[in-house]
């Protein structure tokens, strides 16, 4: 008898057996019998729901990656409304994203939070993994890592014509070699603050030295300044 004819007498006696029996003990019978199957046809299409989804997801390009830390707010800040219109500014689609978090802390007391030392270790991964663009933050942090050299010249970043633009927002710090340099912009001076909610006081924002989206920093901080 061929492999054909075998299995589907075999199949015939299943459903056979499976026919003359109540419904709890096919369930039984299928269950202690088929369980190894289901179980490894269920690993099956959760390999492959996972595959698809990374190939899916792979398709997906971040264009910008910026942090609010400090933000003194009770209320969360509405990034994602600012976020969209900055997607809608720059003709961006759906699989352009644009990455934001608001909810950090760090004060570099002596007697750091938790939470101090979560913040300052996902900074230092974004920034090693050159996945995080811009800073939006307090005084304290723009001196703190324009020390180590964390934040880029604005004047020579910076076109000409956006240095000449920010005017009297530039702040300046001092990097790790004792200079004096222009490495922040006050957002204080713009609509990001009361569009988003962040209440920081002075609010500034630095372009991470290392970052590569250069065109989309350059395109966001346009858009920031030229707002009414």
């Amino acid at each position: 008898m061929s492999f054909k004819e075998n299995f589907k007498k075999e199949s015939q006696k299943e459903r056979e057996k499976l026919k003359n029996m109540c419904w709890s003990d096919r369930i039984w019978y299928i269950w202690e019998y088929y369980k190894l199957h289901m179980l490894a046809m269920a690993g099956l299409f959760l390999v492959i729901y996972l595959i698809g989804n990374m190939a899916y997801h792979s398709t997906f390009e971040t264009r910008l990656s910026y942090i609010v830390v400090n933000n003194t707010s009770m209320e969360p800040a509405d990034l994602d409304s600012f976020n969209q219109r900055f997607k809608d500014y720059m003709n961006y689609g759906k699989k352009d994203l644009i990455s934001s978090e608001s909810s950090l802390y760090m004060q570099h007391s002596d007697r750091a939070s938790e939470l101090e030392y979560a913040t300052m270790a996902k900074v230092s991964a974004l920034v090693a993994s050159q996945d995080l663009d811009l800073m939006i933050t307090d005084q304290l942090n723009i001196d703190h890592y324009m020390a180590l050299d964390a934040f880029a010249n604005l004047e020579q970043f910076l076109p000409e014509e956006l240095w000449n633009r920010i005017g009297d927002s530039v702040y300046y710090a001092v990097n790790s070699e004792g200079q004096t340099i222009p490495c922040a912009i006050d957002l204080n001076k713009t609509v990001f603050p009361e569009e988003t909610g962040v209440i920081i006081n002075p609010c500034y924002v630095g372009v991470i030295s290392n970052s590569v989206r250069t065109d989309t920093i350059l395109s966001w901080l346009r858009f920031v300044l030229e707002e009414p």
